[in-house]
C-alpha cells in the first residue's frame, strides 16, 4: 500500500477513500490519556506511545489505518497532580461509540480496539462485544489485555536485568526509555526518580483507586526511571509493538 501516511488525521478523505477501495478497511483505535507522567515527563506519554504503537501495528499489519488517538481517558486516580485530565465514564463510553459508529458508517469492516494507559483496558474490553452486537457489519475487537499490556513490562525488567519493578508501569524505566527513544525532547533526566517499587499487589491497587497515585507515590512514578535510557527504549519499543501487533492478528482471526 503506498500512502504517505497511515494515520487517518495525516490523509484527505480522497486519500483514504482510495486506500479502502485498494483494501485498508481496517483501522486502529487508541484509547490514550492526558496525565501526569512523574517529575521528568510530559503529560503526553500515553499519547505518544499509543500513537506509536498503532502507527507500527499498521504498517505490519499493511491494510490498517490509524484513527485519531483519543485522549484525556480515565485518570481520576492521577487527579491530585497539576495538569492531568480526566473524563466521566460515561463520556469515554460515548466517546468511543462515536469513534466506532462513524468508522463503520464510513465501511470500514475491523475496528480494533487498543490503549496505551492502564484503566481504559477494561471499559475498552466490556464496550467491545456490545458493540459488535449492535454493528455485526463490522468486526469490533480488543488488541490487548491490561494482562498482556503489564507483562510487557515485567519481561523488560528481565530483558536488561533490572531489578524486578524497575519497569513497574507508569513514568518508568520503560515508559521513560520509550520516550527517550521516539522524543527525547519531552524527557528532563534530571528529575528523573525512583517510584513505587513494591509491585502491582492488589494492596497496591487498592490503594491506588482509593488515595489516588499521590497516596502510593508522592513524585507519580511507579517502577524506577532512573537506568532508563534510549537504547533500552529501542528494544522495549520493539518488543512492545511486535507483540501488539501478534495480539491484534490473534485478536482479528
Amino acid at each position: 500500500m503506498n500512502l504517505k501516511s497511515v494515520l487517518l488525521e495525516e490523509l484527505s478523505w480522497r486519500e483514504i477513500g482510495q486506500a479502502m477501495e485498494d483494501g485498508c478497511r481496517t483501522v486502529l483505535v487508541c484509547a490514550a490519556s492526558n496525565e501526569q507522567h512523574g517529575p521528568h515527563l510530559a503529560e503526553n506519554t500515553d499519547y505518544i506511545f499509543g500513537l506509536e504503537m498503532c502507527r507500527a501495528i499498521a504498517q505490519e499489519l499493511g491494510d490498517a489505518l490509524v484513527a485519531p488517538v483519543i485522549r484525556p481517558g480515565l485518570s481520576q486516580h492521577h487527579m491530585r497532580h497539576p495538569g492531568s485530565l480526566t473524563l466521566r465514564p460515561e463520556t469515554f463510553r460515548m466517546l468511543v461509540e462515536d469513534y466506532v459508529d462513524g468508522y463503520v458508517r464510513h465501511g470500514f469492516e475491523r475496528i480494533v480496539l487498543l490503549a496505551s494507559h492502564g484503566t481504559n483496558f477494561a471499559p475498552l474490553a466490556a464496550l467491545a462485544p456490545e458493540l459488535q452486537e449492535k454493528y455485526p457489519q463490522a468486526k469490533i475487537v480488543c488488541g490487548m489485555s491490561l494482562e498482556d499490556f503489564m507483562a510487557l513490562y515485567a519481561e523488560g525488567d528481565r530483558m536488561f536485568g533490572l531489578e524486578p519493578g524497575t519497569c513497574g508501569g507508569h513514568a518508568c524505566c520503560f515508559e521513560t526509555s520509550v520516550i527517550l527513544h521516539l522524543h527525547p525532547e519531552y524527557v528532563d533526566m534530571s528529575h528523573a526518580a525512583r517510584g513505587y517499587m513494591e509491585g502491582n499487589t492488589p494492596e497496591f491497587a487498592k490503594s491506588l483507586f482509593e488515595n489516588g497515585m499521590m497516596g502510593v507515590s508522592p513524585c507519580g512514578i511507579v517502577g524506577d526511571a532512573l537506568p532508563a535510557d534510549a537504547e533500552k527504549g529501542r528494544a522495549f519499543f520493539e518488543l512492545f509493538c511486535r507483540r501488539a501487533c501478534a495480539c491484534v492478528r490473534a485478536a482479528l482471526a
